[in-house]
């Protein structure tokens, strides 16, 4: 399986969101999400919801190395486009929920990403490479909390083994904020907990980064070849 790293260059027109809403057909829960991405700015992005096909001009494995930019190719404001790549891979512009990637607004002034689709639901597994690989993985369900881990009522109860490290990216000072580090030991240790993740800026919270919804991070995981991140989640 490969990693979805994808760097994106633009906005997605109004025509391109009443596309999205258009094919939409379901009795499920269905939704919209929000994100603007500041002038001139990264921001580390997932899609928090589900279509029937994920692809960018649509909803708008492991190399460990960024694949090809996708660029968006608009014929001016309202008036359409496509999202354009030199990927000779068909599925180079399709990103399921669960998938992370860079979006990069190269225009003047802030732009709105909006994703439209259903929301997850039922039993729930996202592949995660393991062995010592990167990747880039959000939660596959809308949902903002501590990403935790599957012992940690509440939270987004990720799979982390001792060992595991995550990093966030900083909107603001565009880079990496310090690691996340999960440990664990052998009953109650020194910090009053058995197990949490370990953040040089919030020594006292052991719950991992709190992700918004629609925000990725890098993953850097240990233990086997690759891992599931489950989840059991219905809209009550």
């Amino acid at each position: 399986m490969r990693t979805k790293t994808l760097v994106l260059t633009a906005a997605i027109s109004a025509a391109a969101l009443a596309t999205s809403m258009a094919q939409i057909f379901s009795v499920n829960a269905v939704g919209y999400v929000k994100t603007t991405v500041p002038a001139g700015k990264l921001l580390l992005l997932a899609n928090p919801l589900n279509q029937p096909n994920n692809d960018l001009n649509i909803i708008h494995p492991t190399t460990q190395a960024y694949h090809n930019a996708i660029g968006w190719a608009g014929n001016g404001a309202g008036a359409g486009g496509t999202w354009l790549t030199a990927d000779i891979n068909p599925n180079a512009t399709v990103i399921n929920p669960g998938e992370g990637f860079f979006a990069y607004n190269i225009t003047p002034g802030d732009v709105d990403l909006t994703f439209v689709g259903e929301v997850m639901q039922g039993n729930l597994s996202n592949p995660i490479p393991g062995a010592g690989a990167f990747s880039i993985r959000a939660s596959q369900v809308p949902q903002s909390s501590n990403l935790g881990d599957p012992s940690q009522a509440g939270s987004l109860l990720f799979p982390a083994l001792e060992g595991d490290t995550v990093y966030t990216f900083n909107l603001g000072t565009q880079a990496y904020d310090n690691a996340y580090g999960y440990f664990g030991v052998s009953g109650v240790g020194a910090l009053g907990v058995d197990y949490g993740w370990l953040h040089a800026d919030t020594p006292t919270d052991f719950g991992g980064p709190v992700l918004a919804v629609g925000a990725s991070f890098f993953v850097l995981k240990v233990g086997a070849a690759a891992q599931a991140w489950t989840r059991t989640f219905s809209v009550n």
